[in-house]
C-alpha cells in the first residue's frame, strides 16, 4: 500500500498526489459539465431574445397592420369640440416640415395654433389607433359649428413618418406623458364630420 502512495495513486481521504481533490483531476468531466451549463444559458437566452421580439411584432403589427410611410388612408377619428386647444405634443422631430406645438422639455416650439396646418397633435380612431396627425382643424367642415357632445370625423391620413420619441396630452392643463410605442405622424385632408 506504502508502494501505490509512493508512485502517486490516491490516498484513503481521496487527494492525489498533491493534495488535490480527486474532481480536479479530472478536468474533461468539469469541462462538459461547464459546457453543458453555458449551452443552457445560451439556448434559455436565444428563446428569450426570440419570444420578446415575435411578442413585440404582434403588438406592432395588429396596431399597425398596412400603416407603411408614404402610404394613404381612410381615418375615422373621434373628438369633442374642445380638442383644437386641449391636444397637444412635444418632441424635438420634424417629419415632412410637421412638428409638434412643444418640445420634449415641454417648452413651447414657436407660436402653438391649431389653424397651423404643420402643427401635429394626437388623436385616437375610432379603432382606438393612436396616431399624430396635423391639418384636420383647416378642414371647412371644423370651421361650422361643431357637435356638443363627442363626434367623429373621416379623414384621409397621409404618413410622413413615425415617432416613438414623442409625448402627449389630452388636456391643456395636464401634463404631458411619454408614448411607449411606435406612432405614425402624419397630415389629415379632406375631413368631413360624421352626422
Amino acid at each position: 500500500m506504502s508502494s501505490d502512495s509512493a508512485a502517486g495513486g490516491l490516498t484513503a481521504g481521496g487527494e492525489g498526489r498533491e493534495g488535490q481533490p480527486e474532481a480536479l483531476l479530472r478536468p474533461g468531466r468539469c469541462n462538459a459539465l461547464l459546457l453543458s451549463f453555458l449551452s443552457l444559458v445560451l439556448i434559455a437566452f436565444g428563446l428569450w431574445v426570440v419570444s420578446a421580439g415575435k411578442q413585440y411584432r404582434e403588438e406592432y403589427s395588429q396596431d399597425m397592420e398596412g400603416w407603411r410611410i408614404g402610404s394613404s388612408r381612410e381615418v375615422e377619428i373621434t373628438l369633442v369640440k374642445t380638442d383644437d386647444h386641449n391636444l397637444a405634443c412635444a418632441s424635438d422631430l420634424a417629419i415632412g416640415g410637421l412638428r409638434c406645438g412643444y418640445r420634449l422639455n415641454q417648452q413651447a416650439a414657436g407660436a402653438v395654433s391649431p389653424a397651423d396646418p404643420q402643427m401635429l397633435q394626437p388623436y385616437n380612431t375610432v379603432e382606438n389607433q393612436l396616431l399624430l396627425g396635423a391639418g384636420l382643424w383647416t378642414s371647412v367642415d371644423m370651421k361650422q359649428p361643431l357637435p356638443t357632445g363627442r363626434f367623429t370625423v373621416l379623414c384621409t391620413y397621409s404618413i410622413d413618418g413615425m415617432v416613438r420619441a414623442a409625448a402627449i396630452r389630452f388636456a391643456s392643463a395636464a401634463p404631458f406623458d411619454r408614448i411607449g410605442k411606435t406612432i405614425p405622424v402624419g397630415a389629415l385632408s379632406d375631413c368631413t364630420l360624421r352626422r
